[in-house]
């Protein structure tokens, strides 16, 4: 099972992180004009868990920054994701 932790982005521009084992679900569930900004997939429940402590613990610059930095690789994550929901 895959375990999907996610970052995205509100139209309000608020960042909200995520954590889910049904990124179909995930991606059905976000609403008009958010976005998703960041992805990780994980194999292991606890890894997903610990990584997703630690973007909620993070300032907003870090994670920011972070979105930043993993930019393109967020991009073909993402890109694959979806191409196995639909």
């Amino acid at each position: 099972m895959l375990h999907w932790v996610y970052i995205f982005e509100t139209k309000e521009g608020d960042l909200k992180i995520g954590l889910s084992t049904d990124f179909r679900k995930s991606w059905s569930d976000l609403k008009s004009g958010e976005m998703i900004v960041y992805l990780r997939v994980f194999n292991v429940a606890f890894d997903a868990a610990a990584h997703k402590h630690l973007l909620d613990d993070l300032s907003q610059s870090s994670v920011k920054f972070l979105i930043n930095k993993e930019k393109e690789k967020t991009k073909v994550l993402l890109r694959h994701a979806l191409s196995l929901i639909q």
